[in-house]
């Protein structure tokens, strides 16, 4: 995927990105959703699995939070008050629900009311990113014996997580759009029931360039930081030999893509 911790450190000020660009030309609109974020892969490991889901609850409960941190200023609500009111620490699925019916039921008034100056009025929903959605249930699912993990409270609140989700798409101001990374389908699979709505995109053509960085942006970006044209050549040809080559594509004439963090930490120790 395309997000590290090193891309957190690229300004946008001094690079062109794609979405400025499309913001720019009008093709995109910004500020369409409130972004609600997930990262399981944050999850605290533990080899108890009643603990476990302990943990994963946890995880999902300080989303919330974060979520909330970003956007209270919006609700006209403080913050201590959002998570008193909206938050359950004893159930992060009645959390998550009712942060997503507060939403919803927030923005029916603004646009009901007829605000337009409201910062929320052009606002369409909730988009929930949830990066390394398998990385906590990979920990724990044993293929040759699944009875441990099926009968675990974390399974349970792994399904009731996404069953949620699936339940909220129906508002008309609820959760509007996902994204999820992980490395493979197969904790979807495990939880089919819940959530019967995703596609996997991981093979779309359209996409493919989406989980790496292509050979324009690696020969743009060392145009600019090296000092001379032979500094560039020399660098590509090693990044060439030994980050290129990804492809994530059914489609064989796609352009194979660069490891982003392996890129990113070379271009970091040698320029």
């Amino acid at each position: 995927m395309v997000y590290s911790t090193e891309l957190s450190m690229v300004n946008s000020s001094r690079f062109d990105l794609d979405v400025d660009k499309d913001v720019k030309e009008n093709r995109v609109t910004p500020g369409q959703y409130l972004i609600l974020k997930f990262n399981f892969a944050k999850v605290r490991r533990t080899r108890d699995l009643n603990k476990a889901a302990e943990e994963l609850a946890l995880n999902i409960i300080q989303s919330l939070e974060e979520f909330y941190g970003d956007y209270y200023p919006y609700f006209g609500v403080s913050l201590d008050q959002l998570i008193s009111k909206e938050i359950n620490q004893g159930s992060a699925i009645n959390s998550l629900a009712e942060l997503v019916g507060f939403v919803d039921y927030t923005l029916r008034e603004i646009k009901n009311g007829g605000d337009t100056k409201h910062p929320l009025t052009n606002v369409k929903g909730i988009y929930l990113l949830a990066d390394e959605y398998d990385a906590f249930s990979n920990q724990y699912m044993d293929p040759h014996y699944l009875q441990a993990w099926e009968r675990s409270d974390a399974w349970l609140l792994v399904k009731d997580f996404w069953a949620t989700v699936k339940s909220m798409v129906c508002l008309p101001y609820g959760i509007r759009r996902c994204f999820i990374t992980g490395i493979s389908p197969l904790s979807l699979a495990d939880i089919t029931s819940g959530f019967n709505i995703s596609v996997n995109m991981s093979f779309k053509e359209g996409v493919a360039g989406l989980c790496g960085l292509s050979r324009a942006d690696i020969e743009e970006t060392l145009e600019r930081i090296c000092e001379s044209k032979t500094d560039v050549e020399g660098h590509l040809a090693r990044l060439t030999k030994y980050a290129n080559g990804y492809h994530f594509c059914n489609y064989r004439k796609s352009e194979p893509v660069f490891n982003t963090d392996t890129s990113l930490e070379y271009l970091q120790a040698s320029c």
